[in-house]
């Protein structure tokens, strides 16, 4: 479910449940998933649409959150924690981008007219529209999609050089195969060229 979220996303949730836990609550809702964001400055939401800056009292809270004890537990998402994730992701198709970052939940959370992050990004000045064209301006800064075969080459070298050596075995055998049949093939037309110049001579001969 997660693959095309970048790190920087899946610990944005990480933090975000852990805000939720430490809080007593029993879902993580868009509230949590806003202040999740705002554990790391170098994230993209940070960079581009500076969430840190416009909320400097939830941004030290979040700072105090780290220094802590992790809680251990897991909690669901709420219904409105289940459409930012979803609308995150929409966000990113629409936008034909593969990753789905930091800024696409920014953008998750403002799809919503009343939870209360998105009440809290408007009180700031940021609205779903101005944002988005933000992301697409700084679209060519994302990373490109990966490639799943260099993906696999790196994290698999010992697995690649094997299949490229059985590859290379078969296609060996494969090439001794089609000499096989042309070697054969040869032989026959040569043997019956030959029955046919021994008949050519023998109607000669008559």
């Amino acid at each position: 479910m997660f693959e095309r979220y970048t790190d920087q996303c899946k610990r944005a949730i990480f933090f975000a449940q852990q805000t939720a836990l430490c809080g007593g609550a029993s879902e993580i809702d868009s509230r949590h998933m806003l202040l999740g964001l705002l554990n790391e400055k170098e994230t993209r939401a940070n960079t581009i649409l500076r969430l840190c800056e416009l909320l400097p009292e939830e941004t030290s809270q979040q700072a105090r959150l780290v220094k802590q004890k992790l809680t251990k537990g897991t909690i669901p998402l709420s219904s409105d924690g289940k459409r930012t994730i979803a609308y995150a992701g929409r966000e990113a198709n629409q936008l034909r981008d593969y990753w789905i970052d930091t800024e696409h939940l920014v953008l998750g959370i403002l799809r919503e007219e009343s939870n209360s992050a998105a009440v809290k990004l408007r009180a700031v000045g940021l609205e779903l529209e101005s944002c988005r064209q933000l992301v697409i301006i700084n679209k060519k800064s994302r990373p490109p999609k990966r490639d799943p075969v260099l993906w696999w080459v790196r994290q698999r070298p010992v697995g690649f050089v094997a299949v490229a050596m059985v590859l290379f075995a078969l296609g060996i055998a494969a090439a001794l195969i089609l000499l096989g049949f042309v070697a054969m093939g040869s032989t026959f037309a040569i043997l019956a060229m030959l029955q046919f110049l021994r008949s050519v001579a023998r109607g000669s001969a008559t």
